[in-house]
C-alpha cells in the first residue's frame, strides 16, 4: 500500500510523521485559511488562501470642459 507523501522544504515526507494545523481568520473585507506542517516543532509547509469580501471601489472620475 503507498504511503501518502507531503512535498516540504525537507523533501516528501510522509504524512504520519508531520502535525498539522490550521487556523481561519475572519475580517471585515477578508477570510483567511492557512495550513501548516511541522516536523520535530520547523515549519517545513506553510500555505494561505486569502477570500476578499469586498472590492475595493474605484471609479471613473467625470469632468466638464
Amino acid at each position: 500500500m503507498n504511503e501518502p507523501l507531503i512535498w516540504t522544504s525537507k523533501g516528501n515526507l510522509p504524512e504520519k510523521d508531520l502535525e498539522y494545523s490550521k487556523n481561519w481568520e475572519f475580517k471585515d473585507d477578508s477570510i483567511k485559511f492557512s495550513e501548516t506542517y511541522k516536523l520535530n516543532g520547523e515549519i517545513v509547509k506553510q500555505s494561505a488562501h486569502v477570500f476578499v469580501l469586498r472590492g475595493h471601489e474605484i471609479g471613473a472620475l467625470q469632468g466638464e470642459f
